[in-house]
């Protein structure tokens, strides 16, 4: 098992990708919170996935050990050599996360997922630091 690793200054937020795939699993992490207005802050791990017949540089994103979604392409393409750089070191960046959706204003009943990172620069910086 991977040790979790959190990066400091989250000053970004970044929503998940795919998430309409996943949504059994985000009903499953918020319980029966799922049937009205949802927020449910938890925490998230980004691992990469080279084996991704779509794309190799994919990162996916977990949410209580169960598979949510992806970070885009772009931002697979920002955070993924922080995130492989990690995961070489038999680490796995973490960070907060917010399950959240529906309500009255609310355009679909699917739940999306929000990441807080630091940015991508700073977040390679720091993991560079980290495995040394």
């Amino acid at each position: 098992m991977a040790t979790e690793i959190r990066l400091s200054f989250n000053d970004e937020r970044v929503r998940v990708a795919g998430v309409s795939h996943y949504q059994e699993e985000l009903l499953a992490v918020v319980g029966e919170a799922g049937s009205g207005r949802v927020r449910h802050e938890t925490g998230a791990t980004l691992e990469p996935e080279p084996e991704n017949p779509h794309d190799p540089e994919a990162v996916k994103v977990l949410v209580a050990g169960r598979h949510v979604g992806y970070l885009s392409r772009e931002d697979a393409r920002r955070y993924g050599p922080a995130v492989r750089l990690l995961a070489e070191h038999g680490r796995v960046l973490a960070c907060d996360a917010v399950v959240g959706g529906r309500g009255p204003d609310a355009t679909t009943d699917n739940l999306g997922v929000f990441l807080e990172l630091p940015r991508a620069p700073e977040a390679l910086l720091e993991a560079r630091a980290l495995v040394r």
